[in-house]
C-alpha cells in the first residue's frame, strides 16, 4: 500500500488500513504471510483509497470468515460511493442493503421489505413448489 500510495505517510495509512480490521503487527507484515481473509482486507482498502465512484461486488463473502464480513459490512457503510451487491449472504445483505432487487420471473423487481422479509418469502416459495410436486 505505501508503494502504490507514495503521497500518503505511515501514519495516515495504518489509519486507512485500520478501519478494515488490520491493526498491530499485521499492518507491516508483507502481504503474503497474512491470511486470506486479511488480504482481502488489503484489497478492500486498496480499492477504497483509489476513490471510485462505484463498486460492482460479485459474490465478495466467498472465501471470508464472519469477522471479515463483519469488517467488509463497516468499510462499506462508511464509504459514500455507489454500490451493486450481488450475494447469496443474507448477514451482509442485512447490514449494507439499502435497496433490495429480485432478478425472478424474467424480469427485475424492487423487493418492498427487508431482507429477512424476503428470505421468508423465498422459504415460502420453495415449500410452496415442494407442495405443488408431492
Amino acid at each position: 500500500m505505501m508503494r502504490e500510495f507514495q503521497d500518503i505517510n505511515l501514519e495516515k495509512m495504518r489509519a486507512v488500513v485500520g478501519r478494515f480490521g488490520i491493526t498491530g503487527n499485521m499492518q507491516t507484515m508483507p502481504i503474503k504471510n497474512l491470511s486470506d481473509g486479511l488480504q482481502s482486507r488489503v484489497v478492500l482498502a486498496w480499492l477504497a483509497s483509489n476513490k471510485p465512484h462505484m463498486l460492482l461486488l460479485d459474490e465478495p463473502t466467498n472465501h471470508l470468515d464472519i469477522e471479515t464480513i463483519d469488517s467488509l459490512a463497516v468499510a462499506l457503510n462508511n464509504w459514500d460511493g455507489g454500490l451493486v451487491l450481488v450475494s447469496h449472504d443474507f448477514r451482509l445483505i442485512g447490514q449494507v442493503a439499502k435497496e433490495i432487487w429480485e432478478v425472478a420471473d424474467g424480469g427485475v423487481h424492487r423487493w418492498q421489505g427487508d431482507i429477512l422479509e424476503y428470505k421468508e418469502h423465498l422459504r415460502k416459495r420453495v415449500y410452496d413448489e415442494i407442495a405443488k410436486t408431492s
